[in-house]
């Protein structure tokens, strides 16, 4: 009847051990979902960021082509 008693006992500390292993798991399982929804927020925000970049060089490339041209304009016009 012992042996019975201590193997039930032995039997609920490694159940008692595996809960708390599995809760242990869950929170870092929460944790790392919570990083890598903090990561995903931060590479869409660096997206955008990157697109407004992009779009303000296109827009500066195409007023430097512009001013360009005006300026070759101007000093041909200063030759003549």
């Amino acid at each position: 009847m012992d042996a019975i008693k201590k193997k039930m006992q032995a039997m609920k500390v490694d159940k008692d051990g595996a809960l708390e292993r599995a809760l242990v798991c869950e929170q870092e399982a929460r944790d790392a979902n919570t990083r890598a929804e903090k990561a995903e927020e931060e590479a869409r925000q660096l997206q955008k960021k990157i697109q407004t970049v992009e779009n303000e060089l296109d827009q500066t490339q195409e007023a430097l082509t512009l001013v360009t041209g005006k300026l070759e304009e101007k000093n041909k016009a200063l030759q003549n």
